[in-house]
C-alpha cells in the first residue's frame, strides 16, 4: 500500500468518525421543561437557586424555568393552580393545603427546625414587650407565621389577643417597614437577619431556640405530577443533593449566587447568611415524621382532620430514599 492510499483510508476513517459524532449530536435528547418556582429569597432555599446558575439542572437533562414568586404563599396557590409543577414554599401551607383536599406532597426539606429571628424596635428588650405590639410576618400560613405563633405561646403571649400579626412580604420589606414604624418587630431570617442588626433594632428571640423538628425550605409538588413524572423528578432531585454539596464546598461562587438572588452586594452580610446555612443543611434533605407532627400539632387546633393524620400522608421520600441507597450522597461526600 502506498503512502497516497494510506492518506486516503486515513481521511475517510477520520470522516466516518465526524460523522458518528454528528449523527449522535443530533440525536441528543432535548432537555425536559420544569416550571418551578420559589417564595422567598432567604437563604434558606439558595440551593435551588445554586441549581440553577452551576447549570447542575441542566447536567440531569433539565431545562428549569425557576420562577420567584414573592412568598411561599402565592408559590402554594400557583402550586395547586398547575402554574409551578415544583416549587419551594411553606411545609405547614403544603400540610394544611393537603388536609383541605389539594393533592400537595413534600419531596425534600432542606432544613429540619426554624431558622427565623424576631427584631424588633431598640426599646424593646425581650419578647414580653411584644404585647400589645405590631410584628410582621411574610405572609399569614407561611413558615414565618407559623413559627411565630409557636413562640409567642411559648414566651407566654397569646398570638390571636396580645401582638397584632400583620403580612408584609419579603423579609426585606419587613425590615423596611420596621424602619419607617410601620410595625414595631419582624421575623426575619438571612441576609435581612443582619440587614436588620445593622440598623439598630435588637434581636428579641432565636426561633431555632424553641427546639422543634419541623421541613424548612421544603421542596412541594403535587402527587398527580409525580405520578406522571418520577422521572422528572428524580433528576431535579440529584440536582438539588449536589447543589447542596456544591454551595457547602464553593464558597465564593455561593456568595455570588446569594447576591444574585437576594440583591445585595453587602459582603458582610452575604457571608453571615452563608455562614449561617452552609452547615446546616441536610445532605439528605428530607422532611422528618417529629417534622410534620409539629406542623400536625399546631393545625390541629383549628383543624379536626389534622389531629388523627397519618404524617406519612404528607411527604414523598422514595425517591429521595432511593438516591441515598443509590450510593449517590455518599460519593459526593467522599471528594
Amino acid at each position: 500500500m502506498n503512502l497516497l492510499e494510506r492518506i486516503s483510508i486515513l481521511m475517510a476513517t477520520v470522516l466516518t468518525l465526524l460523522q458518528c459524532q454528528l449523527s449522535q449530536a443530533g440525536q441528543a435528547k432535548p432537555l425536559i421543561k420544569v416550571v418551578a418556582g420559589y417564595g422567598s429569597t432567604d437563604g434558606a432555599i439558595a440551593p435551588l437557586w445554586f441549581a440553577k446558575e452551576t447549570r447542575l439542572f441542566e447536567k440531569r437533562g433539565l431545562d428549569v424555568l425557576l420562577v420567584g414568586m414573592g412568598t411561599g404563599a402565592v408559590s402554594l396557590r400557583a402550586l395547586i393552580a398547575k402554574d409551578l409543577e415544583i416549587a419551594s414554599l411553606s411545609g405547614s401551607g403544603l400540610v394544611q393545603a393537603a388536609l383541605q383536599g389539594a393533592d400537595t406532597v413534600i419531596l425534600s426539606a432542606a432544613l429540619n427546625g426554624f431558622v427565623f429571628k424576631v427584631f424588633g424596635a431598640p426599646e424593646l428588650t425581650s419578647p414580653a414587650q411584644l404585647k400589645g405590639k405590631k410584628l410582621g410576618v411574610s405572609r399569614y400560613g407561611a413558615t414565618s407565621d407559623f413559627a411565630i405563633r409557636l413562640a409567642l405561646k411559648k414566651w407566654g403571649l397569646n398570638p390571636e389577643r396580645d401582638v397584632s400579626i400583620l403580612q408584609i412580604g419579603t423579609t426585606q420589606d419587613t425590615v423596611r417597614a420596621m424602619q419607617t414604624k410601620m410595625i414595631d418587630a419582624g421575623v426575619l431570617s438571612g441576609t435581612a437577619s443582619l440587614v436588620a442588626r445593622k440598623a439598630g433594632f435588637r434581636e428579641l428571640g432565636d426561633l431555632a431556640e424553641l427546639g422543634l423538628h419541623y421541613p424548612m425550605a421544603p421542596i412541594g409538588t403535587t402527587k398527580s405530577f409525580l405520578l406522571k413524572n418520577e422521572a422528572v423528578v428524580k433528576e431535579f432531585m440529584l440536582a438539588y443533593i449536589e447543589a447542596i454539596h456544591d454551595f457547602k464546598r464553593n464558597k465564593e461562587t455561593a456568595l455570588a449566587v446569594l447576591k444574585k438572588y437576594s440583591r445585595n452586594d453587602d459582603r458582610e452580610i452575604l457571608e453571615d447568611s452563608y455562614n449561617n446555612y452552609a452547615n446546616k443543611y441536610l445532605p439528605l434533605p428530607i422532611a422528618t415524621a417529629d417534622g410534620i407532627k409539629t406542623i400536625l400539632a399546631e393545625l390541629g387546633s383549628t383543624m379536626p382532620a389534622a389531629k388523627n393524620a397519618d404524617p406519612e400522608q404528607f411527604v414523598a421520600n422514595k425517591i429521595a430514599r432511593e438516591i441515598e441507597a443509590s450510593g449517590f450522597i455518599k460519593k459526593l461526600y467522599e471528594k
